[in-house]
C-alpha cells in the first residue's frame, strides 16, 4: 500500500473518531439513550472497517481478482478474533500479520 493510501486512511479513521467524540465533547453531562451509546460506541468502527475493507480489494482502481482469497481470509480471521477476544486492536494486529504472511507466501 502506498504512503497516499495510508494518509486517506488514517485520516479518514481521524474523521470518524471526531464524529463519534464530538457528541460526548459538545454535549458533557447529556444523559444518552442507551440505543444513541451504542450507535455513537461503533460507528467509529464501522467506519473505519469499510474503508480498510475496500482498500483489500481494490488496487489501483480495479478489483484486485487474485489477491481477493487471501485478504478476504484475513478479514474474516480478523474479525472473528475481534469477536472472540472482544479486542478490536487484537484483531487488527492479527489481521494484518495473516495478510503480511499470506502475501509474501504467494
Amino acid at each position: 500500500m502506498d504512503a497516499t493510501s495510508v494518509a486517506i486512511i488514517v485520516a479518514m479513521g481521524l474523521v470518524s473518531y471526531a464524529l463519534r467524540l464530538a457528541p460526548q465533547v459538545l454535549l458533557v453531562g447529556w444523559k444518552f439513550p442507551a440505543s444513541v451509546e451504542r450507535y455513537l460506541r461503533y460507528l467509529a468502527y464501522a467506519l473505519v472497517v469499510s474503508i480498510i475493507s475496500t482498500s483489500l480489494f481494490v488496487s489501483a482502481g480495479r478489483f484486485a481478482g487474485a489477491a481477493a482469497p487471501r485478504r478476504a481470509l484475513a478479514l474474516a480471521v480478523a474479525i472473528a478474533v475481534a469477536a472472540l477476544t472482544r479486542s478490536v486492536l487484537t484483531g487488527m494486529l492479527t489481521g494484518t500479520l495473516l495478510s503480511l504472511l499470506l502475501s509474501w507466501a504467494v
